[in-house]
């Protein structure tokens, strides 16, 4: 139903205006009326009609003017010119205007009006459908230049398209690039997240275009939107981001993190594209969450020489099982990658790590090859987050590496040894994932990421599963009640502690107290 507002200084034509015709049989709503340009347009942002009857001649505001102030306010709202004065020159400035239709109250009856309507409403829907079109073709075009490499590769503008002329018809555009670790986060939480974030953008950036991808624990929104002449639009982009940012912490206590472009033309969107992921690349080394792409960087970036990682030192190291000696090589070669400041040249070290120890693994027994050969997959590299996660990555897979090879060596590495340790110490308490994270020094992500690559398990199943083992031996031992047992191993709901050793051991309490008890049983419900 088509939403109306008449606009007439004039009580009787707006009395006459309303009994016309009956509206709502003909599918419209007369959502309000006001007898000035001043009162009408305060009406328009509240009541957001579809179309406005509005006359030429009335006090305070003009018919003419008030058109041009409700076009500041709204682009989808249509007009239809009421006057007594057949003036060609009052028609000329409403077209320009965008005035749909120029009606003679004098000759206003039910039939023209409702013809005019129709026209009217015919506009609507084709602008709608193009609008509609334009904007699932702009989308179309995002996702497939995307989808042309990963989402995290920087692709040259050169093998991306440029857009079709009249997709995006604004002077000026700029691309943002977001992203966010989602390693511990449900699949109704990732969800959300996407909401969240649909709704924070669409308010943030008016006509913009986006596209969600999801990849190696990391979700990443890319959004083109026109910016305008703004001198400070880099600032307000930042400020926009950082409120973001703010509530993604809040809701989902994850962190936002991206890259903004410089702004330039439509035809120039590829360029943009490219500069958005080089940006963002320039957040792994921790200085600001939010930067902006700078040209005189990227020429910066071109001159130096990728850091020479030694395959035979390495192999040497791995020989004696120094430890310590591989962990302060790799420091050195991170300390100078640091002050680079390039992306690519961490990746390629960290790959070329990767390589030596592939090449040592190939020495080692079959088992110990097989177990470790997940850690020094180069798929890992795309769940890191910043340059600190590469060289702890590193120093605790060679770390594991020699300690596998060692008679007496464990099969985890000492990050996720110390978390075990933790929880074996802390299991009946409230403990979160963040708690082991701060207790290892290490973020909470990169510990998530760990612990399932080492143990197979999430963190969580690890602990219930440890909480569970301590649950069997109490009832088996002891004549503590169900819910006491609950309270003393961490489980501080009865009902959710019966839930998850049940889908454990596929028993109720009470059935594995009876079955494998080795004490008499008292009153232990």
């Amino acid at each position: 139903m088509y939403r109306i507002l008449i606009v007439d200084d004039e009580f009787l034509v707006r009395l006459g205006l309303k009994t016309t015709i009956d509206w709502k049989k003909h599918g419209y709503q007369v959502v309000g009326e006001a007898s000035n340009g001043q009162e009408a347009l305060k009406m328009v942002d509240t009541l957001k009609p579809d179309i406005i009857l509005v006359d030429i001649k009335m006090p305070s505001m003009d018919g003419l003017e008030f058109i041009a102030h409700a076009r500041k306010i709204t682009e989808h709202v249509s007009f239809i010119i009421l006057t007594n004065y057949e003036s060609f020159q009052y028609a000329k400035q409403a077209m320009q205007l965008g005035v749909s239709q120029y009606l003679l109250k004098s000759e206003i009856n039910a039939e023209v009006l409702l013809e005019a309507l129709e026209s009217v409403c015919q506009g609507h829907e084709e602008k709608a459908n193009r609008s509609h079109n334009v904007e699932w073709e702009r989308m179309k075009y995002l996702s497939r230049n995307l989808s042309k490499g990963q989402i995290n590769r920087s692709i040259a503008p050169e093998r991306l398209e440029i857009p079709e002329e009249g997709m995006f018809p604004e002077e000026d555009y700029m691309v943002v690039k977001y992203y966010c670790n989602i390693s511990t986060m449900t699949e109704q939480s990732i969800n959300m997240l996407s909401k969240t974030m649909i709704s924070l953008v669409e308010s943030e950036y008016p006509g913009l275009t986006y596209c969600e991808n999801l990849f190696q624990l990391h979700y990443y929104m890319t959004i083109i939107f026109p910016c305008g002449k703004d001198e400070d639009i880099y600032t307000r982009i930042i400020d926009k981001s950082q409120m973001i940012a703010r509530k993604i912490k809040y809701y989902f206590d994850t962190v936002i993190r991206g890259g903004i472009s410089e702004k330039r033309g439509a035809s120039d969107i590829p360029r943009l594209l490219n500069q958005a992921e080089e940006a963002r690349r320039r957040c792994f080394f921790g200085t600001e969450p939010f930067m902006v792409f700078d040209s005189g960087f990227q020429v910066y970036l071109k001159k130096m020489e990728r850091v020479h990682v030694s395959g035979t030192k390495l192999s040497q190291m791995l020989s004696t099982g120094s430890f310590e000696e591989i962990c302060a090589y790799v420091h050195d070669i991170f300390q100078v990658l640091r002050s680079q400041m390039n992306y690519s040249n961490v990746k390629h070290a960290f790959f070329d790590f990767l390589s030596s120890a592939k090449t040592y693994l190939e020495k080692l027994d079959e088992e110990t090859s097989h177990i470790l050969a997940k850690r020094f997959d180069y798929d890992n590299w795309d769940a890191l987050t910043s340059v600190d996660e590469a060289e702890k990555y590193l120093c605790d897979a060679f770390e594991m590496l020699i300690q596998r090879n060692s008679e007496n060596g464990s099969e985890y590495s000492i990050s996720i040894r110390k978390s075990i340790s933790f929880i074996e110490e802390n299991y009946e308490k409230n403990i979160t994932l963040q708690d082991v994270a701060d207790y290892v020094s290490i973020s909470k992500n990169y510990l998530s990421m760990l612990f399932k690559q080492e143990t197979g398990i999430n963190f969580v199943a690890y602990l219930n599963h440890y909480r569970i083992e301590k649950a069997k031996q109490l009832l088996t031992t002891t004549n503590m009640k169900i819910y006491e047992i609950a309270d003393s191993i961490g489980f501080y709901s009865p009902y959710y502690f019966s839930k998850v050793f049940k889908e454990q051991t596929k028993m109720q309490c009470k059935e594995y107290r009876e079955r494998f008890s080795v004490i008499e049983q008292g009153e232990a419900e």
